[in-house]
Order: structure tokens, then sequence, then C-alpha cells
């Protein structure tokens, strides 16, 4: 049974994992019977739109163009676009079928309505190639990212939202048209930031799937709203008794020793696509000085408490034995997800901010600093936007990761572009955007889906032993004692507009409680030493299930990680 907010956390060991190698493969025979189609060159990122496997998604950037290729299981028409909203209307569309002798129509177009979408005026959507085949229908096709045309929907670094519909039947006419039906659905995308790469899986990685037992490397569709997040961490006080252990983390039944499984290889959440690593970078195991064990965490959430759910979900790791340049490590960045959160109702656009002081980093980081390749940004249902900003010498450069349309059911890690340097001494915020307008009370900060998190984890090179580094506003313009300042904040009358207007400002003005580490303690930016082991217990509150894996039977790295 998966409960109201349940986790589970469980450790495991590699050498587990590589006994279970021929279950693997014979269990891959259970994958579903739509395969993927082959595109028609090379593309270097793809994305299955539908669950059904349906529709196939594969494009190419280059410049200020984008080329795109649709494999659609029809021999009837096939509409392709983007939209704002998510919804089919308004959205800027193509709309094709291929002809009975062969040729191809294909018009960029628009929609305003539950009506057959109009031709723009300006065609701005190139075909290049189109036909049938036995998968069904094949169309490429570019545009550039930004048209000029008001029609047209810019393609940016924001999280983009797809809609996509298809038809048994080609039309005689765009004005005779028959309705989709449920031949149609919508998902988001990052076109410009794609996690979701053909590139750096090396030949001879070893597949291991790391899941929660019985062992079965599929997500059924039941479980699939009650998946809320998973996390693989590296566990430097285990042992060998440990492994194949599981626990409710967090709660009074988990060994101590878990709470410093603190340092993320992989935070994947709801939407979210396989991730592959740089050439140059991966992360490390089997070395003198990186864990031997990694902790599986598994989130959950079932608000309606529905019954008999059996889960078994999990990931997919891509170990190679040859050693990449750089050992890849993970941060959290953010605000602290504890009750002092604070987002009050009936607020459009309510903004919580987090800040990672320099002495964080001065301390935490080595000399030469590091660099950032990636970003996993994460809030739960109120978020709208996330900004991960950078600050240097009292200067800002420009955001490490943005999205200024976020959407929690497509949560994945950006690729950035070029590489970001952090140098010792360089702070980070945390921005988030809320959208509580329908809410009638406020929501605080937590890790269950009806609270809120505003979390940058971000990926880097070289290895070091600051694994994260949050903040939580003090409400000290209320009190300098924070928890009477908490204790009045529960009071305050979020029915009136002038009271949410000053808790804003109050937020902005705040000063913020910095938390960051390395392996074991805690430190703030006043020198106080916290110990880890009661913090996460108090602070962190529900977790999960736990199991623990040995990873010592040989020196590997991650080269690449899939969501199953």
């Amino acid at each position: 049974m998966v409960c109201n907010w349940f986790s589970l956390i469980f450790l495991f060991g590699l050498y587990q994992a590589y006994e279970c190698s021929d279950a693997i493969d014979s269990v891959q025979k259970l994958i579903p019977v739509h395969s993927k189609p082959v595109p028609t060159s090379v593309f270097q990122h793809e994305i299955q739109l539908d669950p059904d496997g349906n529709f196939w998604l594969f494009w190419n950037v280059s410049g200020t163009n984008i080329t795109f290729e649709t494999h659609v299981r029809t021999r009837g028409y096939v509409g392709f676009g983007l939209s704002q909203n998510g919804k089919m209307f308004p959205s800027d569309v193509i709309v094709s079928w291929i002809n009975s002798d062969g040729s191809v129509y294909f018009r960029d177009c628009h929609t305003v309505g539950n009506v057959v979408p109009k031709v723009d005026s300006n065609q701005n959507w190139y075909l290049i190639n189109g036909f049938e085949n036995d998968f069904g229908t094949v169309l490429t096709f570019s545009r550039k990212l930004d048209t000029c045309d008001e029609d047209d929907i810019v393609i940016n670094d924001d999280t983009i939202r797809t809609i996509y519909s298809y038809h048994e039947e080609d039309p005689i006419s765009m004005t005779e048209m028959q309705w989709h039906g449920e031949k149609r659905g919508a998902q988001s995308v990052m076109f410009l930031s794609s996690s979701k790469s053909l590139a750096s899986i090396p030949n001879n990685s070893i597949k291991v799937d790391i899941v929660t037992p019985p062992y079965e490397p599929l997500i059924q569709k039941e479980s699939l709203a009650f998946v809320h997040h998973i996390v693989i961490s590296k566990c430097p006080d285990t042992s060998d008794a440990d492994v194949g252990s599981t626990y409710d983390c967090f709660s009074t039944s988990t060994p101590d020793r878990f709470m410093t499984c603190s340092d993320p290889v992989v935070a994947w959440a709801v939407g979210g696509l396989a991730f592959n690593m740089p050439k140059h970078v991966g992360f490390a195991f089997g070395e003198a000085d990186s864990p031997k064990y990694v902790k599986l965490e598994i989130h959950y959430s079932n608000p309606s408490m529905k019954s008999g759910i059996v889960d078994r979900s999990g990931i997919r790791m891509f170990l190679s034995p040859d050693i990449r340049q750089y050992d890849a490590a993970g941060m959290t960045i953010g605000v602290n997800p504890n009750p002092t959160h604070i987002i009050p109702p009936y607020q459009k656009s309510f903004v919580s901010t987090s800040y990672c002081n320099p002495q964080c980093t001065e301390k935490g980081l080595p000399d030469t600093g590091i660099s950032i390749f990636g970003a996993f940004q994460h809030a739960h249902v109120l978020g709208r936007a996330i900004k991960t900003r950078h600050i240097r010498n009292g200067k800002e450069l420009p955001p490490i990761a943005e999205d200024k349309t976020y959407d929690f059911n497509y949560q994945d890690i950006r690729t950035l572009k070029e590489e970001r340097k952090v140098k010792r001494g360089d702070s980070f915020m945390v921005e988030c955007t809320y959208d509580s307008s329908k809410k009638n009370k406020s929501t605080t900060g937590g890790m269950s889906t009806g609270e809120e998190m505003c979390i940058s984890y971000i990926y880097y090179y070289p290895r070091t032993n600051m694994s994260f580094c949050l903040a939580s506003p003090l409400y000290d313009q209320i009190s300098k004692d924070s928890e009477k300042a908490f204790e009045q904040l529960k009071d305050w009358n979020w029915n009136d507009k002038h009271i949410r207007q000053q808790f804003q400002q109050l937020v902005n003005n705040s000063t913020y409680n910095t938390i960051c580490n390395g392996p074991i303690k805690l430190e703030r930016h006043s020198g106080c030493i916290i110990n880890l082991l009661e913090y996460m217990k108090s602070a962190l509150g529900f977790c999960g299930v736990q199991i623990v894996y040995d990873m010592t039977d040989m020196v590997v790295m991650i080269a690449s990680i899939t969501w199953f």
C-alpha cells in the first residue's frame, strides 16, 4: 500500500546487479510492443510524445534553426505544434498528410478554437521530406527558433508545451478535416537544453537496474500517478550488513548512518527523461576515495489513500570501466524544505528566494573552482517559474538555468550549452515563482506534493565534499527570535490583500539562515556547527523507503542514466 506521503530507502550493491545481469536481459522482453521507429538521419534528441509509442519526435538544433522529424502510427493526417498552455488552442501548428499519389500536403497553421486550424499568411514551417512506411507517416520539417511572426511561438530555453494529434484517414481538404477524437495529447519538452541525447554512451557500458524488489524494470501505468520523485545518493557510513535493507527513511526506525547519504547522484521527478553525461565526466564508484554504497530513495504521493498499489519503479544506469577525466558530483541548492517556507494564498505570482552565501563556497569549493554542466530545477504543483542565479563579487552573472514556463509534470535535467565556471567565494540564488490564486490557505515547504519546494540540483566537476547549500528566511523584521516570528505568522489574516503584499516585502527583506555542508556536518555561515543527523531528522521530516547498494566490485563511472 502506498500511503498519503510515503517514501522508501533501499541500500544496494553493484555486485548484486552484476549477478542479476542475465535476469535483466530476459526481463527486457516485457518492453511494450510499440518499438521506437528509426529516424531518417542522425538526430541528437528524441522523445516519445504519447504513452503508447504511436507518436515520436526527433530534433536537432543548429544556430537559429531547428529541424524536426515526426514518426506517427497512422496513414491519415498528422498535427503537431507548440502551445503556451498545453491546450489545443491557441497554438502554433503544422497539419500534414500524404496523398494517394505520394505528394505531401503540409501547412503552417494556428488554432483559435474548437474549429479547423487556420492556415498562416506567412508559411514559416518548411517541409523537407514526407512519406509513409511500415510504421506510419514520417515528416521532416524545419523552422527558425524565432520567426518574428505573431502567429508562431518562439522556441527558447523555457519548457515548451508540444501538442499533437492524428487521424486514421486523410481529409479531402483542410476545411473538411475530421475531428481527431482521443488521438491527441500534450507533452512538455526542453528543445534547447534537453538531457536526452544519443551521445556519450560507451559501447562497453554495462546496464545496471536499481529498482525496488522484486526485480522488474518497468513502471506500471497504474502507479505512474503515485511516484513523485526518486533520488540515488552516495552513502559514506553504511556497511555490507546494510546491503538490501529497507527502511522508512527519517523515521524512528531509520539508522543514523543513513542520514549521511546526502550526496545526490541521480535526481528524478515527474516527467524526467534519460540523462547522458558529458564525454569527459562521470560519477565514479569503486575508487579508494569514492563511497562504497548508494541509496535508492523513492517518494510517493497518494492523497486519496488508494490501497493495493504495487510499484516497481527504478533507475537504469550505464556503467563504463573507461575512467573519464573528471569525477562528477551533485549539489542541492535552494530553499530549505521546511514549514518556514510560506506561500500565501490568493497570489497569482508570489516569489520565494534562497541564498547560498560566499562563505559556503569559500570553504566548500577547491581553489580551482568547479564547472557546472547540468541543472535540475524542482518545485511542486504551484511552481510556475524557476531561476538559478549566480553572483560574483556582488555582480550578478547570467542565470545558470531559467525556466519561465515551469511544468510540474515535466521535470528534467537541463544540459547547459556552455559549462559554467564557479569560483570560491561565488554565491547562488534560487528564485521560484508560484501561483497560489486558487488556494484558500497558505502552503508551506516540505516534500509532499501538497507542500512546496524551491530546489536546484546542480551537476558539476571536479567532485568536492560540498553537497548542499540551503537557506530559510528568519522573518527577523517581526522578531529577532525566529521561532516567535514564525508563530506570529500563523495568525496573519491571508484574506487581507495588504497583508499578503506586506508578506512579500517581508520575505524579500528578511535575513536568511544558510546551511551548507561537507559529507557529515552542516555549517551555518556564522560558524555555528549543526549536527547533520539531528538537522535531517528535524528539518526534512518525511522521506521514505531506502535500499542500499554495494558499489565496490569494479572501478566504473556512470555514463548515462535512464528512468523506466
